[in-house]
């Protein structure tokens, strides 16, 4: 897919260009859309998708301008691309260290509101966590994941079309560091964040002192999310 500077359209994923703010289009790689989950605005459930990210891209939602949220001249700098995705939520960095998950699922009819997904999405997450022997991972806000106050997930959520995407990023081991360097403090917070910084705010499974690895909990969110999809 072409990068493209202009507003993305209806139910389209969609690239948003660094051109947008003046800077040379860096086309993703076919691993970056992947991770992003371009492809599954209008899957059909049920889809299931875990990648570890083995490069380092900046995701933001639709509903976010990516020159509030992200710093574009460094993304252009670095040749990190910064991908569009197709759900809502703020903007993150995928790089290894990451596990990113996308599944799609059918709706329930008589639920309107996203907060029912988020919660059966997020105890999926959780579960798979937990079975892993990471324990006291609890949802916090919107649709974080945390070890107490500290981050350790984030999600996301679209719900058009009778089908739900959720997305997750896991911190499994990444360079915490790149928060700071390529994303602002975010437009909008949950209040339990409390102004944080990123390195306040956010931790990582091995910072926490746990020993899981990428490969684990890949494996895990894959078994807990198929059941989870396929379940209703």
């Amino acid at each position: 897919m072409s990068a493209s500077g202009g507003p993305p359209r209806a139910g389209v994923a969609t690239i948003r260009a660094v051109s947008a703010a003046h800077f040379p289009s860096l086309p993703p790689s076919d691993h970056a859309r992947s991770l992003a989950g371009l492809d599954l605005a209008g899957a059909r459930p049920p889809v299931v998708r875990v990648e570890a990210a083995r490069e380092v891209v900046v995701v933001v939602s639709r509903s976010r301008s990516p020159e509030r949220e992200i710093f574009l001249e460094r993304c252009a700098a670095d040749r990190v691309p910064v991908v569009v995705r197709p759900s809502g939520g703020g903007a993150v960095v995928l790089a290894p260290g990451v596990v990113a998950a996308s599944a799609v699922l059918a709706a329930d009819p008589a639920v309107c509101f996203p907060e029912p997904y988020f919660r059966r999405c997020c105890e999926a997450v959780a579960a798979a966590l937990g079975a892993l022997s990471i324990a006291g991972v609890e949802m916090r806000g919107v649709s974080d994941l945390c070890l107490g106050d500290r981050k350790v997930a984030g999600s996301s959520l679209r719900l058009a079309g009778g089908r739900v995407l959720f997305q997750v990023s896991v911190l499994v081991d990444p360079d915490l560091g790149l928060l700071d360097r390529y994303l602002r403090h975010p437009s909008r917070e949950p209040e339990y964040r409390a102004g944080r910084t990123h390195r306040e705010f956010v931790t990582s499974l091995r910072l926490a002192g746990c020993a899981t690895t990428v490969r684990d909990v890949v494996a895990a969110l894959d078994e807990r999310l198929k059941n989870e999809v396929r379940a209703r």
